[in-house]
This record gives structure tokens, C-alpha cells and sequence, in this order.
């Protein structure tokens, strides 16, 4: 018995191999979207509308899905409605303070203003331009994750994007919906959503209000929420195919996966794979901590995967095994369940944010420990609240949990599943139908799969 190595290490979906125990070599995957799944779509919602707490994110919560809502500070926003789309892992994020016809000057006021008012994790990341006009481009950059236009046809841009995203990240491209856009039925939502399947890329929806629903100011080119609801319904149906996620989200996972390499981690005990999945691009704005789905080729049917001893939920399908893992949080150590126990040989040490011998200086600095930084990285405070929901895909998925103990309970009261929470959000547990208690710390929540 050999020690655990890969061949080759890889950035985004290019195939590593790796030579383990076993007598077959083992290939190691990043998927181009979440779940391995062929595309991504993002629904985004501006102005702030009451009707978007009332009528939309219920919708989204009914099938699994978070969406993305743009508020205007300065109109009086129901701000404890909206905290509590935040709490259930929606993203609230910035249509500047004033809706001017230029937001220029706002950039970073209209980020600072709703974070004051909502907790979410890393604040407000991404920004939606009020009148679809660009402001100052350095300014927006140096705020957010990624800015939204409105449809890229009206500026020579595509709005269907490929897998990489926008070619600029404070122009990305959204599809007006509702009597003044090219998106006013379920099937012309599900068009959308058809293409970029075949193409495998990813397309953004802009709406305002809904159509006979108190919306505010959202008044221009309201949309008929029965039309979206039929978009989500497809897309569950279609959900091994369409990534339903929020602008953050797929921005973070699209600028992770383009970077992140596998690296291989030396020795271990029979029957394992260990490996570090790693990037530098953390910034004041973000840590990119979003997981990535990888699998990895085996003939392994009990599998267990731990990251930084933190077990993570996974699946076996097909010849592969399925998880998300968080880049930057730590060994991950992929185990035959069924494979007999044998003295560890060489066994790499456990990483974390003090363990030099796991990560170089720049891959500490990355992380956020400024003091391996040559040029130090603001730190990001997390004070976001916890959020725990169902996916569309039956997971339980905790948010806002880094480095918390996460306990999972059947309505028996007995034990599922243990783990620590590693990164942006993660999926804790799958299985059978029932009600479940998640306490994350002294806290508990039921979720019904």
C-alpha cells in the first residue's frame, strides 16, 4: 500500500489524478456550477417593494430558492422585513441611497447604509445600478463583489453569460421582466432558463413590482408573479440541470472556481484521499468562502468527508462521490468506511488558521490573518445571523455558522449528524422524509424534509 498522492493538481473543471491506496487511479472534479448541476440563473428584485416581502420571497421559500433584493436607502424600506429575507438566506443588497439618475458618489455610502440595518454575512456585496447606468466603475469595484446593468442587448453585451461570467464584473448583464420587458410569462422565463442549460451558462432576471400587489415604488413594468412562480416550479422540476441561486452567490462561485486549485496532501490511513482546495483572491469586500462541489471518481459505496475534522455531507452516484467543500478551511480527507483501520502513515496535520505548515504565507494572508500579509487584508466582520432552510435539492443548509458547532436531530431525538460550520453556507444533512432540530450553538431550528 502506497502513500495518497495526486499526479497533477488543477484549476477550475480540469481533471486531476490521483493515485491513492487503491489499485485504480481516482479523478478529482470542480463543477463549473453548484451540484454539478449544466447552468445557473439568478432572480433579482429592485426598489425595495413591500410586496417583494409579502409575495415574492415567499415563493422563493416555498421551492427551495433565495433570490437577491436591491434596496434604495433613502425609501424607506421596511428594514425589519427585509432583515428577515437576510435571516432565511436571501441577499439584500444596493439600488444606491437616492435613485438618482447616476448613483456616482453613493457607491459606498448605499453599502455602508444597509449594513447598518441588515445583518448578513460580509454586508452588502453586489449593487444593482438605479436607471442602468454605470456609475464610477473604480468606486463600484472597490465596494462590491460584482454591479448589475440592465439588459446587456442595450449596451453590445450578451445577456446570456457563459460559464466565467460577465467579461466585466461591474457590468453584469439582467433581463428586464414584466409589460415593459422581453420576460412577462412562465414560458419566456423558462426559455431563458433552456438556453443557458444548453449553453451551460448563467442568466440574471431584473423585477420590480408584481402585478396587483402593493408595491411601493416599484411601480415601472410590473410582473406577473404567477409567471415567476411557474418559472420556479419548472425549475425544480429541472433541478439537477438549473442552479437557482442570488447574484452574491454565483458571483463568489464563478470567481472561486476560475482560481481554486487541489493540491495533494501525502500519506493518511488505508482507504483514505486527502487534498487542500485553495485560493489568494480574498479581499476587504469578500473572504470567498462560498463551497465548491467537487467529486471525485471511485468504486467506493461507504464513503465518509471530512474537512478540518468537520464532517461534510456527501453522496455516492455512479461511480463518484459527491460534496462541497470550502476553500481555504482546511484539509479534506475523502475515507473508504469500509476499508480496514491501519497505523496512519505519514498523516498530514489538521490546517487551520495557525497550521504554517499547510498553507504558505500567501495562502494565510488570503484568509484573512493579516499578520502573513504584505500587504494586510481588511478583516470581515461576521455577525451575520444564522439561517437554516431546506434547498430545492433536500438538503439542510446552514448559513452564517463559521466555526460554530452544528447538530443534527431526528424526531427521535437521536443524533444524525455532527459538524462544524466552515464557510459562507454549507449542506449539513439530506435523508429521509421528517422533521429535524438543527441547533447550531444554543440555538434550534425545525426544517421539514
Amino acid at each position: 500500500m502506497g502513500k495518497n498522492f495526486f499526479h497533477s493538481a488543477v484549476i477550475s473543471s480540469a481533471i486531476v489524478a490521483i493515485a491513492s491506496n487503491m489499485s485504480f487511479a481516482q479523478i478529482a472534479e470542480i463543477a463549473d456550477w453548484a451540484g454539478f448541476r449544466k447552468a445557473a440563473v439568478s432572480f433579482t428584485f429592485d426598489d425595495g417593494a413591500p410586496s417583494h416581502i409579502s409575495d415574492g420571497a415567499p415563493v422563493f421559500d416555498k421551492y427551495g430558492y433565495k433570490a437577491t433584493f436591491n434596496l434604495v436607502t433613502n425609501w424607506n424600506p421596511n428594514w425589519s422585513g427585509f432583515q428577515t429575507l437576510a435571516s432565511n438566506g436571501h441577499e439584500i443588497a444596493s439600488h444606491s441611497d437616492s435613485h438618482q439618475t447616476n448613483m456616482s458618489g453613493e457607491e459606498a455610502s448605499s453599502k455602508a447604509n444597509i449594513a447598518k440595518n441588515i445583518s448578513q454575512d460580509y454586508g452588502c456585496i453586489t449593487v444593482a445600478y438605479p436607471n442602468c447606468n454605470l456609475p464610477n466603475e473604480n468606486a463600484v469595484l472597490q465596494n462590491y463583489i460584482a454591479g448589475r446593468i440592465c439588459n446587456g442587448s442595450w449596451q453590445g453585451i450578451s445577456d446570456n453569460m457563459g460559464k466565467n461570467g460577465p467579461s466585466n464584473w461591474a457590468k453584469v448583464p439582467a433581463i428586464m421582466t414584466g409589460d415593459q420587458g422581453s420576460i412577462n410569462s412562465k414560458n419566456s422565463f423558462t426559455d431563458e432558463m433552456q438556453k443557458v442549460i444548453q449553453s451551460g451558462g448563467w442568466v440574471m432576471f431584473l423585477t420590480h413590482g408584481f402585478s396587483g400587489k402593493n408595491n411601493g415604488s416599484a411601480t415601472y413594468s410590473p410582473t406577473d408573479l404567477s409567471a415567476i412562480e411557474g418559472a420556479l416550479q419548472w425549475a425544480k422540476q429541472n433541478d439537477k440541470d438549473i442552479w437557482v441561486a442570488p447574484f452574491r452567490s454565483v458571483a463568489m462561485y464563478i470567481k472561486e472556481r476560475n482560481v481554486s486549485k487541489i493540491e495533494p496532501q501525502d500519506g493518511g490511513e488505508v482507504g483514505t484521499m486527502s487534498f487542500k482546495l485553495s485560493h489568494n483572491i480574498a479581499d476587504n469586500i469578500s473572504k470567498y468562502d462560498y463551497p465548491l462541489s467537487i467529486r471525485i471518481e471511485t468504486d467506493w459505496t461507504n464513503v465518509k468527508v471530512s474537512q478540518n475534522n468537520a464532517d461534510i455531507e456527501s453522496k455516492v452516484e455512479n461511480g463518484y462521490v459527491y460534496f462541497d467543500a470550502v476553500p481555504n478551511a482546511g484539509i479534506v480527507v475523502v475515507k473508504n468506511a469500509d476499508a480496514a483501520t491501519e497505523p496512519p502513515v505519514d498523516t498530514p496535520p489538521t490546517c487551520n488558521a495557525l497550521t504554517l505548515d499547510c498553507y504558505s504565507a500567501e495562502e494565510l494572508c488570503s484568509m484573512g490573518i493579516a499578520e502573513h500579509c504584505s500587504n494586510p487584508i481588511v478583516q470581515i466582520p461576521n455577525n451575520a445571523p444564522l439561517a437554516v432552510y431546506k434547498s430545492s435539492d433536500n438538503y439542510i443548509v446552514v448559513s452564517g455558522a463559521q466555526g460554530k458547532a452544528i447538530t443534527v436531530f431526528n424526531n427521535l431525538g437521536q443524533i444524525v449528524r455532527t459538524t462544524q460550520g466552515l464557510g459562507f453556507e454549507q449542506k449539513v444533512y439530506t435523508g429521509a422524509k421528517g422533521v429535524y432540530i438543527v441547533k447550531v450553538e444554543n440555538k434550534t431550528y425545525n426544517i421539514s424534509l
